[in-house]
């Protein structure tokens, strides 16, 4: 699709792209919508530049009044769009700061706001919409402590690899980064260090993006407290593995600055 519209060549329209991609998804599905924020944030840097992206919900923000006549939830639903685009790196939170845009988003952006400054939302914001593979998001949590669990019996990278492929959920791989941490904690030292092995195959196999690795560190980090509920010696494990995966090269110094 992104191919499609790079081919025809009008870069001074592609911020149409983002305004009828979001305003067509509004009466759709939540996993229509999912699509789209995967879209947006598969098209960032290269076909859409965080002013493009902007300048298309600018153009959502002039439309919401007609648009809430076919959909009545389009003002929220816009609004959850565009604090997904902030959860996923594609605009910078001062975007919900301009003046300008805080004038003529009105309550679009105060709700974004809004969501974003709710504790714990940023996780719920990255899978708002659920996996976007039509699975619900307990069910994909599952799939994936089974295969870590079996990762950790069978120490098998390829297998463990082909299984993460087949969740078909590249945007939810930080849940997979999370939740690898989160089960190895209580572990010998032997099953964390096989964790950070695999951490390190899935990220050198393009299989886990560096992105979606970092993020999921961050979200294992702002967890903390409670792990250690749990695990008392939490920070000291999870910081190993943060040493570790920066010394494997996926990633980097000053990731949890970004």
């Amino acid at each position: 699709m992104l191919r499609c519209f790079s081919e025809l060549n009008v870069p001074e329209y592609s911020y149409e792209l983002v305004k009828r991609s979001v305003s067509m998804s509004l009466d759709r599905t939540d996993r229509e919508k999912e699509l789209v924020s995967q879209m947006l944030s598969a098209a960032y840097p290269d076909l859409l530049s965080t002013n493009v992206i902007g300048k298309g919900f600018e153009r959502l923000f002039e439309l919401v009044d007609e648009l809430e006549k076919d959909a009545p939830s389009a003002l929220d639903v816009i609004a959850i769009f565009l604090a997904r685009c902030v959860i996923d790196e594609v605009l910078p939170p001062s975007f919900l700061s301009d003046v300008v845009v805080c004038n003529l988003g009105g309550e679009v952006v105060e709700h974004a706001k809004r969501l974003l400054s709710r504790e714990h939302m940023g996780a719920k914001l990255e899978h708002i919409w659920g996996p976007g593979d039509g699975r619900p998001v307990p069910e994909l949590k599952k799939a994936i402590d089974d295969l870590l669990q079996e990762y950790l019996l069978s120490r098998q990278l390829d297998e463990a690899s082909r299984c993460i492929k087949e969740l078909n959920a590249p945007l939810f791989h930080h849940e997979v980064v999370k939740r690898a941490i989160t089960q190895a904690l209580d572990k010998p030292e032997d099953q964390r260090q096989a964790m950070s092995s695999l951490l390190a195959f899935l990220v050198a196999e393009d299989i886990v993006s560096s992105k979606q690795c970092a993020m999921g560190f961050r979200r294992v980090f702002s967890n903390i407290e409670d792990l250690s509920l749990d695990t008392p010696s939490a920070p000291v494990l999870v910081a190993e593995f943060e040493s570790r995966a920066i010394q494997d090269g996926i990633l980097s110094a000053g990731y949890r600055d970004v």
